[in-house]
């Protein structure tokens, strides 16, 4: 069985608000210590950023798309894109952030069960209900999506991928206990980035 090391994270096209100065150097100083293989990355822009970023990581393959204009995702690899490795198969997904339904008709439009894609990853804006304490998912999930006037919280999708396609989240296989604040991935303290494995692999 091949062990990759994966990571994904949204990066905003590397601009650090308000300033909107970049965040690169600072973010290869979390990223670099890992030693990644594999990065998937939302809200890229085809620039000078991304591949400085990819660069930086020692990750000399990359492909980005496709755009909706501004932003997308893009997949920065130590392995040539298109070399078969245990015919293992990679997706980068980033969904909506406002609406659950929205989400949904999205992920099943692209049902990465059908395409046989093995390891799902990206920006989902989903949630995952086991990730918080009772106490926590009262006063935090759901109090700041109220006072924000967002969604409530909704746990389709993620109960989708892992429940009727059987997914496993790779995050919670290796860290089972963290909850809370300790798997937030966004300012509103909750996990709404994901890597998902299939068993088939």
């Amino acid at each position: 069985m091949t062990t990759f090391r994966l990571a994904t994270i949204n990066v905003d096209s590397f601009d650090r608000p308000p300033s909107m100065s970049s965040n690169i150097s600072e973010l290869i100083s979390i990223l670099e210590p890992f030693n990644l293989d594999i990065i998937a990355v939302q809200e890229i822009q085809n620039n000078d950023k991304w591949k400085e970023f990819s660069r930086r990581l020692s990750l000399s393959f990359s492909v980005y798309g496709p755009s909706n204009g501004t932003f997308c995702n893009g997949i920065a690899s130590r392995y040539p894109i298109r070399y078969a490795i245990e015919n293992v198969t990679f997706a980068v997904i980033h969904l909506d952030y406002l609406d659950e339904d929205d989400r949904l008709k999205q992920i099943k439009e692209f049902n990465p069960y059908e395409h046989n894609i093995d390891i799902l990853m990206g920006d989902m804006n989903a949630l995952t209900r086991e990730d918080y304490s009772d106490d926590y998912y009262r006063n935090i999930v759901v109090e700041r999506r109220e006072k924000s006037n967002w969604e409530k919280p909704h746990f389709d999708l993620t109960q989708l991928i892992t429940y009727e396609w059987n997914y496993q989240d790779a995050f919670k296989k290796i860290n089972p206990t963290l909850k809370n604040e300790q798997v937030a991935t966004c300012p509103y303290g909750t996990r709404i980035d994901y890597i998902y494995i299939h068993p088939r692999i």
